[in-house]
């Protein structure tokens, strides 16, 4: 995920007026209605600091507090736009390039939701049925989960953990072995983080074909 930089309280002073003036020149385009207004409180913030920071050459106390002052208003002004272009941009290179931000690289945390269109079918072949799920939309990239219950074991555990798992790198999977003319309970989930609990989708109880 590509997101550009909020915080510039780090920079040099000199440095900070070119980060403005090119932050403004790139949001200047977006027609974003959240972006215009803080765009337009950047411009101010920037004017405002250029102004002060010119008077301070002469090492007036009164005209650094000024300066310092504004200084803090442009941070923060920065900040909010950048905040707001983040979200607009939700990762794209591009827009973010755009922007006249700065960019830093982040690691994009796939938070996966309930699967979708979720079927199971009967395969040609005897003993083996056909899973699949809708690939999403947001992470394409991700794995699913399929599980099932033999219900040879006894009773289906309400617990889809305790299930036999079979694991996808996509969105579908056909697994052998079923009992031709016995029902199985099935289940999928869609693969995020190790961390996270997965979110089982409604069970499908299907016959295993002939």
């Amino acid at each position: 995920m590509n997101e550009v930089i909020t915080d510039y309280s780090h920079d040099r002073e000199e440095t900070l007026s070119g980060t403005a003036a090119a932050v403004i020149k790139g949001c200047s385009k977006s027609t974003d209605t959240l972006i215009v207004p803080l765009v337009s409180i950047l411009v101010i913030a920037t004017s405002a600091f250029n102004s002060s920071l010119a008077l301070c050459v002469h090492g007036d106390e009164a005209a650094t507090e000024l300066k310092n002052k504004n200084k803090g208003l442009l941070l923060n002004a920065l900040k909010n736009l950048g905040k707001q272009v983040n979200i607009s941009n939700a990762g794209d290179r591009a827009k973010a390039l755009d922007s006249g931000f700065p960019l830093v690289k982040t690691h994009g945390h796939q938070v996966m939701g309930e699967v979708e269109n979720f079927k199971v079918i009967p395969n040609t072949v005897a003993g083996m049925i056909d899973l699949q799920v809708k690939k999403p939309e947001t992470y394409a990239t991700h794995g699913t989960v399929f599980a099932y219950w033999d219900v040879a074991l006894g009773p289906t555990p309400t617990d889809k953990n305790k299930w036999f798992h079979r694991q996808s790198n996509g969105h579908h999977l056909s697994i052998a072995g079923f009992t031709p003319g016995t029902n199985y309970p099935f289940a999928a989930a869609y693969k995020g983080l190790d961390s996270e609990h997965l979110i089982w989708s409604d069970v499908i109880t299907k016959m295993a074909g002939d």
